[in-house]
């Protein structure tokens, strides 16, 4: 038998050994995308939020032709309009009530800032008409308000019962208290010489008798919310003047209202 004549070029049939490995590498990958695909959490409404969104997109500007003018000389905007707004405001209903309760907390403070602003402003006049201006002062801190009496207006030395006096002076400033939300302390204050006595075997006792005294009388005569009241005794250990002499002594003994700020 004769020979066979090889083809022309040489070489077997098939495709290259490149488009083998190519195409085996594309399989890779696909089956890669695919399986990340798998594992992915899709939103619904934000994948179909976008798809018609891109699909407006496409609609109003299939021509081409505002991208073949640009020709890269600027960037190019395009603002993706949703088919299915329809203008109208969405309102996110928690963030709504959040801002209206810090709107209603706003308001609050104000009216509660005016009504203490109001009643310092009456205790001063109060003060002055009463005559005790030496013997009352009354002091704007940051977080309170502060009214200071010294305790000769409301009770005799070693003494816890509150004078007649005492009492008028309370019923004329108490008036101011009665409006107010605001939690109010009642603090007792002496000064640094000792007591003995059946009642009061320390002033501990002393300071503390006279704030419950004071706190008692305002609920039961001006109607206080007891709620709102506490009573406190401090002794000698919070002085404000000088133990060493009788002024300083003086002012040490003393009952404080303390109105807080909210």
């Amino acid at each position: 038998m004769g020979r066979r004549k090889k083809r022309i070029g040489g070489g077997d049939e098939g495709a290259p050994e490149w488009l083998t490995t190519y195409s085996d590498m594309v399989t890779l990958l696909l089956t890669f995308f695919v399986l990340l695909f798998s594992m992915a959490t899709i939103d619904k409404q934000k994948f179909e939020d976008l798809a018609h969104a891109l699909r407006s997109s496409y609609i109003h500007r299939s021509s081409g032709d505002m991208l073949r003018s640009n020709m890269g000389k600027s960037i190019l905007t395009i603002n993706f309009v949703n088919p299915d707004d329809t203008g109208e405001k969405r309102v996110d209903n928690k963030r709504y009530i959040e801002a209206s309760e810090e709107i209603i907390l706003d308001d609050t403070e104000i009216i509660e800032g005016k009504k203490l602003e109001k009643a310092k402003e009456q205790l001063e006049i109060d003060v002055e008409k009463l005559g005790i201006s030496d013997l009352v002062e009354i002091i704007d801190e940051r977080d309170y308000l502060l009214i200071r009496l010294n305790s000769q207006v409301l009770f005799e030395s070693g003494s816890a019962e509150i004078l007649s006096e005492g009492k008028r002076t309370l019923d004329a400033l108490g008036k101011s208290l009665i409006p107010l939300e605001n939690e109010i302390l009642i603090q007792g204050h002496t000064d640094n010489v000792p007591i003995n006595t059946p009642l009061f075997p320390s002033n501990w006792e002393l300071s503390t008798k006279r704030a419950t005294n004071v706190v008692v009388y305002l609920i039961e005569s001006l109607n206080l919310d007891p709620s709102k009241l506490t009573a406190t005794g401090n002794g000698e250990y919070r002085p404000i003047g000088d133990n060493n002499t009788a002024e300083g002594r003086q002012k040490n003994r003393r009952i404080e209202i303390m109105i807080l700020k909210k």
